[in-house]
């Protein structure tokens, strides 16, 4: 077995070593698991598609894209969770930390280990994707030592705006490298996510006035931030069509039907977060907008390739 800091102790044996580690990492990602790691995949599926590649080739880049995004978030993780811990004891107490699984200095080893293999993995899949795991790493270890809680309104958007340009480029650049296109829609894309992502923070509100967060919601009350995000919803699927759908050289079809999946998902996520204010609604707001951000990088495939 292993102690809780991650530590070998004399008996342990590396099957029950790596059990252990596998239900780390479960309630390491369980909350993100899927929103960081899908719009990566997708986009690497994008870029193999639209430059043609084919049979041996599009397995190779999509099982590169999968491991490379699941390593992104594993990343960010482990030193989110080592360095908020104080907050999941109070608004995620399944997480390894809280839990009892593993120490924060336990968690801050993996994030450096974890960090070390995802440049070096990156540095042979191509030179943008390895610049866009050193940027990530070098935003995560410099937001989560050196950016102050109560500045967190400020810092947070930029942060998030720039993992989230990393992890579109970098996947884009294991298939083929960017071209104009590519940017565009990186760009486009991880501008749209950050702004109406505020409404994450509502959910969380207690933890993070307990860590010394300062959050939208905190300092200007969630039924603002609330309203905001009703707002984004209802216009976002115009906006997609406006800015990506309707110059994506696809059919006016396609476009269209790209805008009424938005508009289907969208819209009702409007309305839920719309008519209660309560905990639960609050965070099924958030899981419907992350569900709204995969999809709207899914429709990269559907347009592009």
């Amino acid at each position: 077995m292993l102690r809780f800091d991650g530590s070998p102790v004399r008996g342990a044996t590396p099957r029950w070593s790596l059990r252990r580690e596998v239900a780390i990492t479960v309630r390491l990602n369980a909350d993100n698991i899927w929103v960081a790691s899908l719009p990566p995949l997708l986009f690497t599926l994008t870029a193999a598609l639209r430059f043609e590649l084919s049979g041996f080739d599009l397995a190779v880049a999509l099982l590169q894209g999968l491991v490379w995004s699941l390593l992104f978030i594993y990343v960010f993780d482990t030193a989110n969770q080592a360095g908020g811990s104080q907050e999941d004891h109070t608004n995620k107490p399944y997480r390894p930390i809280p839990s009892g699984l593993v120490t924060p200095e336990g968690m801050w080893r993996r994030s450096y280990v974890s960090s070390a293999i995802f440049v070096a993995l990156s540095a042979f899949l191509s030179p943008v994707t390895c610049i866009a795991a050193i940027v990530w790493v070098a935003t995560v270890q410099v937001t989560h030592h050196l950016l102050r809680p109560r500045h967190y309104r400020f810092w947070k958007p930029v942060t998030t705006w720039v993992g989230a340009i990393a992890q579109l480029a970098g996947a884009w650049a294991i298939a083929h490298p960017l071209d104009d296109v590519g940017w565009y829609w990186t760009v486009v894309i991880a501008t749209m996510f950050i702004i109406p992502l505020p409404i994450e923070d509502v959910r969380d509100m207690a933890g993070d006035e307990q860590s010394g967060r300062v959050t939208y919601p905190l300092r200007y009350g969630a039924a603002p931030v609330r309203r905001w995000f009703v707002v984004m919803m209802a216009v976002w699927p115009v906006v997609a069509y406006l800015l990506l759908f309707q110059g994506s050289g696809a059919s006016s079809a396609a476009a269209l039907t790209a805008a009424a999946l938005m508009a289907a998902l969208c819209w009702p996520t409007a309305v839920l977060t719309g008519v209660r204010d309560t905990y639960s609604r609050n965070r099924l707001a958030y899981k419907l907008y992350s569900f709204v951000h995969v999809v709207l990088v899914g429709c990269a495939v559907l347009l592009l390739s």
